[in-house]
């Protein structure tokens, strides 16, 4: 090999080099060509990701109704990396459960959160008992104290913030609202009429509200201390214990 060729061989790595290494650099730090931006958007964009936190474990994630990965069977949780920032249709399934969708919002350089999803039974097992129903008061403020339910009228139901002193609309129905219990401090669990539902309070793009089962003319009382769901209809009680994951 004589030294001109060697030199232009020299040259050549040289600039591949100089070529390929800030392409590198840049993909490593979670950097995209983005070839569908939105009129006036960057076409190379910093990704960023989705997080989900689901109860039960082994839930199915779809972005854009693709399949991405099941939750962790230790941790419920799932962390979906290196994702073009745009807005993304998110639903997460289980066999047997009511499935959870939403839009949610990803940013350069950051993870959009979900952290509390519960996915509840689609055909929930209520045992008929005989004991009488414990007295349980529904009270308006969460378990963590950092929310409280507010009725200004039988048909809407808001949420306020002492913290923040912030407060949300979260829902309204053409029936009357009755008695409203907080499931947890992320959902509420209320009946319209005879059906019984249940509400998350993430306010973000449209609210998930399930049609848990449907009684005659329902009285619902939920226990948060033994997280046990009683339901007074026609002088019949009856009660599920496995609501909660």
């Amino acid at each position: 090999m004589t030294k001109k060729t060697r030199t232009i061989l020299f040259g050549t790595c040289v600039f591949l080099f100089a070529l390929i290494t800030p392409s590198i650099i840049l993909y490593s730090q979670g950097y995209r060509i983005d070839f569908n931006p939105l009129p006036g958007g960057k076409i190379i964009v910093q990704t960023g990701g989705l997080y989900f936190k689901v109860l039960p474990a082994g839930a199915d994630v779809y972005l854009n109704a693709k399949f991405k990965d099941k939750t962790a069977f230790f941790g419920n949780s799932l962390l979906i990396e290196n994702l073009l920032p745009k807005t993304y249709q998110v639903e997460i399934k289980k066999q047997g459960y009511h499935t959870w969708q939403k839009t949610l919002e990803v940013k350069e350089a950051q993870v959009t959160e979900a952290k509390n999803i519960i996915l509840f039974p689609a055909k929930p097992d209520f045992t008929l008992i005989n004991q009488a129903i414990p007295k349980i008061t529904a009270n308006a403020t969460s378990s963590d104290k950092k929310k409280v339910i507010e009725k200004p009228n039988d048909y809407e139901i808001w949420v306020f913030f002492p913290e923040k002193e912030e407060k949300i609309f979260l829902t309204r129905f053409s029936g009357k609202i009755n008695r409203v219990f907080w499931l947890t401090d992320d959902y509420l669990i209320f009946n319209v009429g005879d059906k019984i539902k249940i509400a998350e309070i993430d306010s973000r793009d449209t609210l998930n509200v399930i049609d848990l089962v449907e009684f005659n003319n329902p009285e619902i009382f939920w226990s948060q201390k033994d997280k046990k769901l009683y339901v007074l209809s026609l002088g019949n009680r009856y009660l599920l214990d496995n609501l909660l994951p």
